[in-house]
């Protein structure tokens, strides 16, 4: 995946299949260097530790610019008016979320603990999914 696009996954469509696992990176017009750094590491893990469900559409990346007036549902939905980090799960349309901001803010620079929380939010989405 080159993550040029605000979603990603092999095919949008299998964004909305019954079950699926979504990393949803929010952001203001003006980014600050910590929100960028959330952003990279969470794309290094996604393409490091998940390509293979990220091409097979099981999880996706999803980056949503929350001063964007398109976006107004969703950003009340999670309540992300600012830099918010989202590990979100849908199975038989049962949603199920996990908020990492605080932790991602305070993380960012701790680049291990940062992916290893991440990883483990994921990895209990992606098991959520597939009971």
């Amino acid at each position: 995946c080159d993550w040029s696009s605000d979603v990603c996954s092999s095919d949008l469509a299998s964004t909305a299949a019954a079950s699926r696992v979504e990393v949803l990176d929010f952001h203001t017009d003006h980014r600050c260097a910590t929100c960028l750094e959330i952003e990279r590491l969470t794309k290094k893990l996604l393409n490091e530790q998940y390509a293979k469900e990220v091409k097979e559409g099981k999880i996706a990346f999803r980056l949503i610019n929350a001063d964007d007036k398109a976006n107004a549902a969703i950003v009340k939905k999670f309540f992300a008016y600012g830099t918010t980090l989202i590990v979100y799960s849908v199975k038989d349309g049962r949603e199920n979320h996990v908020d990492l901001t605080n932790f991602a803010f305070m993380n960012f620079n701790k680049t291990d603990k940062f992916s290893a929380r991440l990883r483990q939010e994921i990895d209990t989405a992606l098991k959520q999914i597939q009971l």
